[in-house]
């Protein structure tokens, strides 16, 4: 399956680009492979990337206070690593593949123009990253009161913003 093939199937993409622009992105991705037990993704690193998930299954999963937690398992068209991505911040938690997986990776410059020039695909990716936070707040057992880990969708929209605008 290609590039194009991949992300034409994914909503997140093709819901909001046109085909045009599903071309252009998907020039610049690459596709990787990680064996079974290789960690994608470290909780409290830079993020450099996302990756879409081809092939195969990860572990998501976060420290706390009790020690590692897992979050979810995630698969073949599921999305990993967009929150430092999108936002800027560090890696919220590590994704580990639980068998092969073959990802696409995206970086920060394949989706620049898109992002600075799609209001609605800035929308789509800070509801997932929205999410992901609330997953994340829920097995930490963060203060309710506090929303996304300090992030109101408010903040998560104008990180994305400015992240993407320098």
């Amino acid at each position: 399956m290609t590039p194009r093939e991949v992300i034409q199937k994914i909503g997140f993409f093709a819901d909001v680009l046109k085909p045009a622009e599903l071309d252009r992105l998907a020039a610049k991705l690459e596709l990787r492979t990680f064996p079974r037990g290789v960690t994608i993704v470290r909780q409290g690193d830079l993020g450099t990337s996302m990756f879409v998930l081809v092939d195969g299954k990860v572990t998501v999963s976060v420290r706390s206070r009790t020690g590692e937690e897992r979050i979810t398992t995630l698969g073949p068209g599921d999305i990993v690593g967009e929150m430092s991505l999108l936002i800027g911040a560090r890696r919220y938690a590590t994704v580990v593949a639980s068998k092969q997986v073959i990802a696409l990776e995206i970086a920060k410059p394949a989706l620049e123009e898109f992002l600075v020039g799609s209001p609605d695909l800035i929308d789509r990716f800070a509801d997932v990253v929205e999410q992901r936070l609330a997953e994340i707040d829920s097995i930490l057992h963060i203060d309710e009161r506090r929303s996304n880990v300090g992030l109101s969708r408010t903040d998560i929209v104008s990180r994305m913003a400015a992240f993407y605008a320098s």
